[in-house]
């Protein structure tokens, strides 16, 4: 297999990715802050004003705190801050070039690979990822990627 794929991300595509990324973490968050809510709500009802507003309060930070981190990290970077990247995919693993970088890992590196909202996600650790967006890569490419992945295991979902 050789595959090579050239793309430049913009920063909404940026946004998307990172949100496919980090989704279960996004949704703890979010889910842990609807259930604050209404352990405020349910507070106040009973008669602990203070405690409800607080709990309350605390709901809606994890509610909003994981868009808004992404979002003022999207903010900081600008609109021209991603560079142009190629890929190569091969027998062996990932190659990553941009203008001022290039590195490569082994397939054996990565925790999971899948495929979600648009983007091949090569997840590194629970942190780190690499994402490529599907319109990087041409269908018959996508194609072979996926058998090849799913012929060594590693493809999630």
């Amino acid at each position: 297999m050789q595959i090579t794929a050239q793309y430049t991300l913009t920063p909404d595509e940026a946004l998307r990715g990172t949100r496919a990324f980090k989704r279960y973490s996004y949704g703890v968050s979010v889910g842990a802050g609807l259930l604050l809510l209404l352990m405020g709500y349910a507070s106040n009802q009973m008669g602990s004003r203070g405690q409800g507003i607080f709990i309350a309060l605390n709901g809606l930070l994890l509610l909003v705190m994981p868009e808004a981190v992404l979002r003022w990290a999207r903010y900081r970077r600008g609109e021209q801050a991603y560079p142009p990247m190629e890929v190569v995919l091969d027998d062996e693993g990932l190659t990553l070039h941009t203008e001022a970088t290039a590195g490569n890992l082994a397939w054996s590196a990565f925790a999971s690979i899948q495929r979600h909202s648009g983007f091949w996600i090569f997840r590194v650790s629970r942190a780190q990822a690499i994402l490529v967006p599907e319109r990087a890569l041409a269908e018959a490419d996508a194609t072979e990627l996926e058998a090849f992945l799913r012929e060594r295991k590693q493809l999630k979902g």
